[in-house]
């Protein structure tokens, strides 16, 4: 009865969640072609030779398609599409076309929905540059990174004064864009442009200018960088139809990233999306084909049971040539007569998939609007809701032939929407506290809170028959550790023989068995989530030794209190062709919830009172789901989230405040006495007090304006950050003759630090609040620039304990987060700003802490107070 209590009630309070697929109030106008000057580009040829070819400097124009709202009196946030590897030509050849294709119109539906809300959305066009990349090695992410980097050059001189001639843009942005709020998207070698763009923007050298990332998303993504995405929050999205980059690379970027930067302050996303292929994202590439998806019988559109979702209406004109006009498929696409359209109406089933997660992720982060968090962390599980808006969820159902012949048939209802989408949410440090990871230097015996890893009662988890050949010898307690990322990403081409192979393998099939390396792209392995992974897998326990097989460990007292945190997750993944685990036939071909893996989840508190739950339990996600697919390029092995929410241990009895012990059980009495799967990546998470990262307004209303009022602060990290050097052999030179460097002003320029002080400091109840004042006094008149009055934008107070050069900061949540670096502060910001005050949400714990107050000004320059100590007895 209790929990069925706070099940009500947790739905209860997230009945007004804001839906993405609503437009918004704004009117909206489309620049297209939008055009901003030039960039200059050359991609070295990876493996040498001379600068001629797609590897010579050429100067293109800075051009694609502008969605912008009308009428939005304060600045707009900015988000800029990056597409990936396509045609280039709709007739004629690159890279000078007779009619270029415009790839950047496809996502059309993406700009005219986030800017009825008041963002800008650029979506640059490349279809000259991918004429102009080294395809075989560098796959033309150099000359990416560089667009992206003109791009928002010239959106920051846009907003500051008109530009010129060759531009569409005019004077129309001026004052009209806030440089404060910027999201990326890259799809498929887009989603590799952006993620490595992360790292170049970071320590661009001067005088490049440096923009302050709220959020990036990897849509299909490849990996050809081996990027490790941080310092922004992260999304990738994994189609998993997807017949070009078949071997979903974004899930690498998701597991690489979370322990890269130990005091990164922001979260990643990861969703897979059963039916989903690579190019219905972009309804351009919808006309043009289908993906790779021959005869499979989850993804062909072929086979009777495939869930495969529509990719747009169909509208024909009899006067084209079926060969130019044809769709890609009797199953629903768009065609040469609609691609490009933004048209609510003539959305497919994919598209609006596409359309609620990346909208949602762009409000929640750029906008910093915190209603989106329950579609970011998988919570609508827990209330029976599917992780998607019920607006998005698949209803289509198209059958039908092409103009060309095409027969084919997508399915929306198929399977259920709950089971359409799997949701990884890793949370910021402040809001989680790792349990298993597991631990790079004793990955079998130590657990991230410092205890011993306890187990045993496992078999081997590699096949006789399998991928891994010698096999592994069996540990003592049975349980392996692995990482599935190679080596090398392409052997061949650097002179070695063989497959890509791990050094230390996950269990993998057969090479030519389903889901051996003989049959995936680029040869890679099958569990595609590159990162250490704990091996399990169990033949009967209960039959052999009166017990289950079990993974544990002690949680200490200075760790055991997560009353202040919502969920426990674990990434779990199902090795679906091992023969523990069940059968791969039949349904379970097509239909992910035909067969399920499952174990036990086990929390005691101190005084002994455990709770347990059952892993596979639908309000917890779809991760021991095994992959569908009969076809090897369409079966998956990827880590995904397994989400309790704490409430569920609590209400057997379990005290959160005084959690000493996580255990995992395996082949207890009624869970299946056979299986096979990793799991890593165990912690708990998601402060209960909601949102606390970029969370700037509540709600759905639109975006916020200006720096981040919810810490940490994208322009201080930034502004923190050291950049590389400049280097004569590689320059940073972007636009021609400095078409995108700012004129004079008009105005003095502002570089004085405001002024900040503490007037007050005081500790009652264990409470700290602080007081002082702050001023900016602008700048005054220089010859013909006028004088401009200063405004202090913003007042952060850091409040942290230290240990040598690593400290633990205070959060919004009043808790102490985990240890990092004292040089990246988390910050509270104060109320007020000339007069300003902040006082601690909770009681601190006793000790002695570091206080540092900055005041920052509108433009940017900034001010910090010594340290000063305080002590709380």
């Amino acid at each position: 009865m209790l929990l069925a209590t706070l099940l009500l009630a947790a739905g209860s309070a997230h009945a007004a969640v804001p839906d993405p697929m609503v437009r918004g109030s704004y009117a909206v106008t489309t620049m297209d072609p939008f055009t901003a000057g030039t960039v200059n580009l050359q991609e070295p040829a990876a493996g040498g030779g001379a600068a001629t070819g797609p590897a010579a400097a050429v100067t293109l124009q800075l051009r694609g398609s502008l969605y912008a709202p009308i009428g939005r009196t304060t600045p707009s946030p900015v988000l800029v599409l990056v597409h990936g590897n396509h045609s280039s030509c709709d007739s004629g050849s690159a890279p000078d076309c007779t009619a270029f294709k415009r790839n950047d119109r496809g996502y059309a539906y993406l700009g005219e929905n986030l800017a009825s809300w008041g963002y800008t959305v650029v979506s640059l066009d490349q279809d000259q540059l991918m004429y102009y990349q080294d395809s075989p090695m560098a796959k033309g992410m150099h000359q990416r990174r560089l667009l992206i980097a003109a791009a928002l050059d010239a959106l920051y001189k846009a907003n500051q004064e008109p530009l010129g001639p060759d531009s569409t843009i005019g004077g129309s942005l001026v004052g009209k864009l806030d440089m404060t709020r910027i999201g990326l998207m890259g799809h498929s070698r887009g989603g590799d442009a952006v993620t490595s763009f992360i790292d170049y923007n970071r320590t661009r050298p001067e005088p490049g200018r440096r923009y302050p990332l709220r959020g990036v998303i990897a849509l299909a993504p490849v990996d050809y960088e081996r990027r490790a995405p941080y310092g922004t929050p992260f999304m990738a999205e994994l189609p998993l139809c997807d017949g070009d980059v078949s071997n979903l690379q974004g899930a690498r970027f998701f597991e690489r990233s979370q322990y890269v930067a130990p005091g990164d302050p922001f979260p990643r996303v990861q969703i897979g999306v059963h039916g989903t292929n690579h190019n219905w994202f972009n309804s351009v590439w919808a006309a043009d084909g289908e993906d790779s998806n021959p005869n499979d019988a989850a993804c062909s559109v072929t086979q009777p049971n495939n869930i495969r979702l529509s990719g747009g209406t169909s509208t024909y004109d009899s006067s084209i040539s079926p060969a130019t006009d044809s769709g890609a498929s009797g199953g629903g696409t768009y065609t040469f007569v609609n691609r490009g359209s933004g048209d609510p109406a003539l959305m497919g089933d994919q598209e609006k998939v596409g359309l609620a997660t990346m909208s949602a992720f762009f409000r929640r982060y750029v906008g910093g609007e915190s209603g989106f968090d329950a579609y970011m962390t998988g919570e609508r599980n827990a209330e029976g809701l599917p992780e998607l808006p019920e607006s998005a969820c698949p209803s289509q159902q198209i059958s039908g032939v092409s103009r060309t012949g095409q027969a084919g048939q997508t399915n929306g209802l198929r399977i259920p929407c709950a089971e359409r989408t799997l949701t990884s949410y890793f949370a910021a440090p402040a809001e989680r506290e790792d349990v298993i990871r597991p631990e790079p230097d004793d990955p079998l015996g130590l657990s991230a809170v410092g205890t011993a890893l306890t187990g045993g009662g496992f078999a081997n988890p590699y096949l006789d028959t399998g991928g891994v050949l010698p096999k592994p010898a069996t540990t003592s307690s049975g349980y392996d550790w692995c990482n599935p990322e190679p080596d090398h990403f392409a052997p061949a081409q650097l002179g070695k023989p063989g497959y890509p192979a791990a050094t230390k393998a996950c269990p993998l099939p057969a090479i030519g068995d389903l889901g051996g390396q003989s049959g995936i792209r680029e040869n890679g392995p099958v569990n595609q989530s590159y990162g250490l992974q704990l091996a399990l897998a169990w033949e009967n326990p209960l039959a052999a030794t009166g017990k289950p097989a079990t993974i544990g460990t002690r949680i200490p007292a200075a760790k055991g209190d997560v009353s202040g945190l919502e969920a426990l997750a674990l990434g779990a993944a199902v090795n679906f062709f091992d023969p523990r685990n069940p059968a791969h036939a039949g349904e379970a071909l097509w239909n992910p919830a035909a067969t399920t893996q499952d174990f036990t989840i086990a929390l005691t508190d101190a005084a002994g009172r455990t709770g347990t739950v059952a892993a596979a339990d639908q309000r917890y996600g779809n991760a021991l789901h095994p992959s569908v697919g009969d076809t090897t390029s369409k079966t998956h092995v990827i880590l995904n989230q397994i989400r309790v929410p704490l409430a569920d241990f609590a209400a057997q009895g379990v005290d959160l405040k005084q959690v000493r012990r996580i255990e995992l059980r395996f082949g207890e009495e009624g869970k299946p006495a056979t299986g096979s799967v990793q799991i890593a990546d165990v912690r708990f998470q998601e402060a209960a007090a909601g949102p606390q990262v970029l969370a700037d307004v509540p709600g759905g209303p639109g975006p916020a304006t200006g720096r981040s009022t919810s810490g940490p602060d994208p322009v201080a990290i930034l502004a923190a950050t050291p950049r590389a050097q400049p280097s004569a052999k590689e320059p940073d030179v972007l636009g021609l003759a400095g078409a995108t460097k700012v004129g004079s002003p008009t105005r003095c320029v502002d570089r004085t630090a405001p002024s900040v002080r503490v007037t007050r400091a005081t500790v009652a109840g264990r409470r700290l609040t602080v007081r002082g004042r702050a001023a900016d006094s602008g700048c005054r008149r220089s010859g013909k620039r006028a004088a401009r009055k200063g405004s202090v934008a913003s007042v952060q107070v850091s409040l942290a304990k230290a240990t040598g050069k690593r400290c633990r900061f205070v959060g919004a949540d009043g808790r102490l987060g985990r240890s990092m670096g004292c040089g990246a502060p988390v910050a509270l910001v104060a109320k007020g700003r000339s007069s300003w005050s902040l006082r601690t949400v909770r009681r601190l714990a006793a000790g002695r802490y570091r206080l540092v107050v900055r005041a920052i000004d509108a433009d940017g320059n900034q001010r910090r107070t010594a340290v000063r100590t305080v002590v709380v007895r």
